[in-house]
């Protein structure tokens, strides 16, 4: 495929984690996120215009911490309710959290989002070995297929993770029905933005070479979900089943578009 270049995509004989090549160097991804990601220009291919206004990235962000908590209440009882958040964008995750007790860090790579998030009232750092441990619980939403190394950055968070830490990922999943369906017209699909892509198989792979192990997973469509409830708030349930029956469907068969897992240190 082809974005800010021409990329191929391969799989590891191995371990089987997908991923794109060339690969980019850690310099090349730290000026690509440093730049305007968070608010690109309107006819540039990959970031957001605004991440904190009307792309809803934040607002969505915000809002994660209630579902997130919901999905897994036990995170609740993480000791100690200090949270670290990896690839925090503009904080608003973190600042969720924040207003129910917890204390809160963030790491980012991106200096404007690292600014915007302080000013939330999150202790922003550029690297995961800035911050000082132990954490209770540690997240990355849609941080791996990022990553030049994802292994070394579980590592890193390992490192700085109580014995009885919870570890949430979630990123896109490689077996999804859309994906299967759109192949190379994934949306997904777009280095040097994303340049791994995971299955249920190679993420548990991967977790426990960096000394993670998986208690929980799950698929899920969170878009088509989102929809439905929208139009049921709207009174119109038919409409509303359209979106929630289908993505049911998937999300049990392990075919949902983003894999969320849950982990505790081996």
């Amino acid at each position: 495929m082809t974005t800010i270049r021409t990329y191929r995509v391969r799989r590891c004989t191995s371990c089987r984690l997908v991923f794109s090549v060339p690969r980019p160097t850690v310099e090349e991804l730290d000026a690509f996120y440093s730049g305007s990601y968070f608010n690109r220009p309107e006819d540039a291919a990959l970031g957001y215009e605004d991440y904190g206004g009307e792309s809803w990235a934040a607002a969505n962000a915000r809002r994660m911490w209630r579902a997130i908590t919901v999905w897994h209440p036990p995170l609740l009882s993480a000791n100690p309710r200090r949270l670290l958040d990896v690839g925090a964008a503009t904080g608003d995750f973190a600042a969720a959290a924040a207003d129910d007790g917890w204390e809160v860090y963030g790491v980012e790579i991106a200096d404007y989002a690292r600014a915007q998030g302080r000013e939330k009232g999150v202790i922003m750092t550029k690297h995961l070995h800035d911050d000082a441990g132990p954490f209770g619980l540690v997240t990355m939403w849609h941080v791996l297929e990022h990553v030049v190394d994802p292994v070394n950055c579980l590592v890193d968070a390992r490192s700085v993770a109580t014995p009885g830490a919870y570890l949430v990922i979630e990123l896109p999943n490689w077996h999804s029905f859309g994906r299967i369906l759109k192949r190379d017209r994934w949306s997904q699909l777009r280095p040097p933005e994303h340049i791994n892509f995971f299955t249920r198989a190679s993420l548990q792979r991967t977790a426990s070479r960096a000394g993670w192990r998986i208690e929980r997973s799950a698929t899920l469509y969170p878009h088509a979900r989102n929809r439905a409830a929208e139009l049921w708030h709207q009174r119109r349930p038919l409409r509303a089943t359209r979106y929630a029956a289908p993505a049911a469907v998937l999300e049990r068969l392990g075919l949902g578009g983003y894999l969320r897992v849950v982990a505790r240190p081996i």
